[in-house]
């Protein structure tokens, strides 16, 4: 018998398989026993918002595309910026000019991403193992969506159509990508750059000449990382509200310098969970998050004119 007859999809042997259906039930059996006492309740709402918080840090690529920063839930961010500060050449004993510091803060702005799903009891309690693994994935998803389209909202504000940053054209030239780079690169203080969008932009880099199949073969076998010219390239996940809208253009991709802005999480993911005297179970979590694109000269907008938005 082949490999591929014995593996599953997910990689996983026929006895790797039984075992896992053998835990499935155990985990299933607990909560069927011990649905109504508070004290599994309480233990299973505090694993599953764990989970959550833990798939949503793996699985996200937020980091790599701005600065992020992970604070308390009390904590305030602020951006601080000193210039002023002058160098002159003198001669030996002359007089040294003064220049005066000037400063500038900003506060970060802070929102909050939540959700509140509820579902039948008896439903949730006869598969529970499988309903919370659906549910966990589903809430990964669904922040890496809140916060994604946060940074595609504070990008398209940053850098409208008219700015000399927006770059338009039938699809995505070579050229004006690698201009967009150097101009971010040199802006930027750090040099460092990310290229970010769907696959429906980030793929034309893949028929560039010059960009090696070594960087295709990192994409594909990552998943959503490579590299073009010294930038990172993140291909994001085509994320889908619950009207099937996705919440990045299909016609759009950002160069961004890693201090362009600045984002932050406060505390971890907040939830509760409690059933209604209807018999519906209810789980809502929320996460305070904020974020400020400051330094719009640090993002190049390249929107291709020959696809749909």
């Amino acid at each position: 018998m082949s490999l591929k007859k014995l593996l599953d999809n997910k990689g996983r042997t026929p006895e790797e398989r039984a075992e896992y259906r053998k835990l499935v039930e155990q985990v299933n059996e607990l909560a069927r026993a011990n649905w109504d006492e508070p004290e599994f309740q309480r233990e299973s709402a505090r694993l599953l918002t764990e989970s959550i918080l833990e798939g949503f840090e793996l699985e996200s690529f937020f980091d790599e595309i701005v600065n992020v920063e992970r604070v308390g839930f009390d904590d305030r961010v602020f951006i601080n910026e000193m210039t002023g500060l002058k160098v002159f050449y003198i001669a030996k004993g002359g007089h040294i000019e003064a220049s005066s510091l000037v400063s500038e803060t900003l506060t970060l702005p802070r929102d909050t991403l939540g959700f509140h799903v509820y579902e039948f009891a008896d439903k949730l309690r006869s598969g529970y193992a499988e309903n919370m693994a659906r549910l966990r994935n589903l809430a990964v998803r669904r922040l890496d969506w809140g916060t994604t389209n946060a940074l595609k909202n504070l990008l398209q504000a940053a850098i409208p159509n008219g700015s000399p940053y927006y770059i338009s054209g039938a699809g995505v030239s070579q050229a004006a990508l690698n201009q967009a780079i150097r101009e971010v690169a040199d802006e930027s203080e750090s040099g460092a750059v990310t290229i970010y969008g769907r696959s429906t932009m980030v793929d034309q880099i893949a028929d560039f000449p010059g960009f090696s199949d070594e960087a295709q073969e990192e994409i594909r076998a990552r998943g959503r990382l490579g590299r073009y010219r010294g930038a990172t390239i993140v291909q994001a996940r085509n994320w889908k509200d619950e009207d099937g809208a996705s919440h990045l253009p299909a016609n759009e991709m950002w160069v961004v310098g890693d201090n362009a802005g600045r984002f932050a999480f406060y505390g971890g993911l907040l939830s509760k969970d409690w059933e209604d005297t209807d018999w519906y179970w209810h789980y809502q979590g929320r996460q305070d998050f904020g974020g400020i694109i400051h330094r719009p000269e640090r993002v190049r907008r390249i929107v291709d004119t020959s696809q749909a938005p």
